[in-house]
């Protein structure tokens, strides 16, 4: 049953110790709870889009082309199930896909079997769509709970959140305050977009996509490529 119902039943420290990584979206957070935020490189910073793929893909993919970027993607399940080859399209393009969620949920509001369900799902219907092993997992709302970090961490994820955001799903948001909010670019910086409105304000994605053009003229004067985390994570130095 959902962690809601079931709140009355749980003593104080196992409702605390199951929020705890929630923690982890902050940076005192990642000192107990650590995610990938930046990464150690000096010519290039990773963009990431959420929640696709969705009907705005082509728009998203041919920006990135134009530019010579290349992305990460972290894929909702339920999208890719409705549209496989959308996924494969992603890495055709030369990007690379990680795990978000199954279905767009609160992790915190999910008994740990149902997290535990909505992941391997989320994987295995990725991983069939794209012929690829996913590597990379981001929680929905960038939230996790306790078991959303456990199970990361079994079915060996590596954990991104991010340095910066558009907060681009919003209603409020515009173009102009999309790029404002990512500002300008240090390298290593990990950026989050969305490229899909299923789970934000309807037409979200248009503001987004015309932020975009920005965003990338920003980082090629900064001197940064965009690359997906994947990569740049293989070119870090080990610590």
């Amino acid at each position: 049953m959902r962690l809601a119902r079931a709140a009355g039943v749980l003593s104080p420290s196992l409702l605390v110790a199951h929020a705890l990584p929630a923690v982890a979206i902050t940076p005192p957070g990642r000192l107990l709870f650590p995610t990938v935020t930046r990464i150690a490189v000096d010519d290039a910073l990773a963009l990431t889009f959420d929640d696709g793929p969705d009907r705005s893909l082509d728009a998203f993919l041919r920006a990135l082309d134009r530019a010579a970027a290349r992305a990460t993607f972290f894929l909702m399940g339920e999208q890719v199930a409705r549209a496989p080859s959308r996924a494969a399209e992603i890495v055709g393009a030369g990007h690379e896909v990680g795990v978000h969620a199954y279905r767009h949920r609160n992790h915190l509001r999910l008994a740990p079997w149902q997290v535990a369900d909505d992941l391997a799902r989320a994987r295995s219907t990725i991983e069939d769509a794209t012929g690829r092993l996913t590597r990379l997992y981001r929680p929905p709302y960038g939230v996790f709970s306790a078991w959303s970090w456990r199970e990361a961490g079994r079915q060996g994820w590596v954990r991104v959140l991010w340095a910066r955001w558009g907060r681009d799903w919003e209603a409020r948001a515009t173009p102009e305050s999309i790029a404002a909010r990512i500002g300008e670019p240090r390298p290593g910086d990990v950026l989050l977009l969305h490229d899909s409105d299923r789970y934000g304000a309807p037409g979200s994605w248009r503001n987004t996509l015309d932020a975009l053009p920005t965003i990338l003229e920003r980082a090629a004067a900064a001197g940064l490529m965009v690359r997906p985390v994947g990569e740049l994570l293989d070119r870090a130095p080990t610590s």
